[in-house]
């Protein structure tokens, strides 16, 4: 592939990542201008106490470093807690820049750099974090369908997407378990591809050796508590919130709210899940029946602390690296850049 061709296909990819991020973000940004009032917003804002940003500030921090732990152990604990916090802040802090949470292969690559094991075990990791972030966030939404809409068809949904996840990681499971036999066959067919033993080998491979994590009784059931009980503390954490804002709220609330604009931030879009993130709870909250203004000071206060920490801590852990932030997007973007032309050739 010259390099003409090369740069062509690199900026129409990252043209296409800021497109849909830009396509996204400004949607649901449109839409809540046109439903939030701005002086209810600024009351409902300034009725919720120092005291309960301060404490809700606390829960996510102690959830953060747990959740770290979960992960290291998904990483085989190839690297320390305070690093494993540090990588999972550097990926953050790329995704409050970067569109399209590109900040995951980032903190892949960098895992990858630290833990030894390559950029793509380390990416099979942060694909099984997520994919326990989908089950949860299933299984809270699955929890409160049934008192927020008492409708069947959404109950159902739930279920067939609760459903989707679960199939995937029972996949992932019998993958890494049969790790061998698959990568034999890939091995035979690389007999007469260089393709593939360039390309496709080598990424099966990683991954795999990654997804192994889930054969491992003690690394799986530490890294499932580890981000289950993070995930505990935001339940309480937004709780707090939502309680601090309107004291008749019923707990199941939280859980329509938390699953909701998590399902909505993994949605592609801008950086820093901007709009998707504040839609989506907003949204949900609109639907029960919430003011719009309530469930925005909501989304707005768990993004807020979110993007504030994550943006000291991971900036922490990228002036270590000894690069600025333009040479680690620059040199993050050569690595994705390097697997594309490897796919091409």
């Amino acid at each position: 592939m010259n390099t003409s061709t090369q740069r062509s296909d690199s900026s129409f990819s990252w043209f296409f990542q800021w497109g849909i991020g830009i396509l996204l973000t400004g949607g649901a940004i449109f839409i809540l201008s046109r439903i939030i009032d701005l002086n209810e917003f600024i009351v409902v804002f300034r009725s919720l106490p120092l005291k309960t940003l301060l404490m809700v500030w606390g829960i996510y921090l102690v959830s953060m470093v747990i959740r770290a732990w979960g992960w290291q152990n998904l990483l085989q604990r190839r690297v320390g807690l305070w690093r494993a916090v540090l990588l999972m802040n550097e990926g953050y802090f790329l995704n409050n820049v970067l569109p399209f949470r590109l900040g995951e292969f980032g903190r892949a690559y960098l895992a990858g750099k630290y833990g030894k094991s390559g950029t793509f075990s380390a990416f099979s990791t942060v694909v099984v974090e997520r994919a326990y972030d989908l089950a949860f966030a299933s299984f809270l939404l699955l929890s409160s369908l049934p008192f927020a809409f008492q409708m069947r068809w959404a109950q159902n949904a739930a279920i067939a997407l609760l459903g989707v996840i679960v199939a995937g990681l029972v996949g992932l499971y019998f993958a890494a378990h049969h790790r061998e036999k698959i990568e034999q066959k890939i091995i035979h067919l690389a007999s007469g591809s260089v393709f593939v033993q360039r390309w496709v080998y080598p990424t099966v491979h990683g991954m795999l050796d990654g997804f192994s994590v889930l054969t491992r009784f003690e690394f799986f059931i530490f890294s499932l508590l580890g981000i289950g009980f993070s995930w505990f503390l935001a339940i309480f954490r937004d709780f707090f919130v939502l309680r601090a804002l309107d004291p008749s709220i019923p707990f199941w609330v939280t859980l329509l709210a938390i699953s909701s604009s998590n399902l909505g931030g993994a949605l592609p879009s801008m950086a820093a899940s901007l709009g998707t993130f504040e839609g989506a709870a907003t949204g949900a909250l609109s639907l029960i029946g919430l003011k719009p203004e309530l469930g925005l000071v909501y989304a707005l206060v768990i993004h807020i602390v979110h993007l504030v920490s994550t943006t000291i801590i991971g900036g922490i852990g990228i002036s270590q690296e000894g690069k600025t932030i333009q040479q680690l997007i620059t040199e993050i973007r050569n690595s994705q850049r390097s697997a594309m032309n490897a796919n091409s050739d």
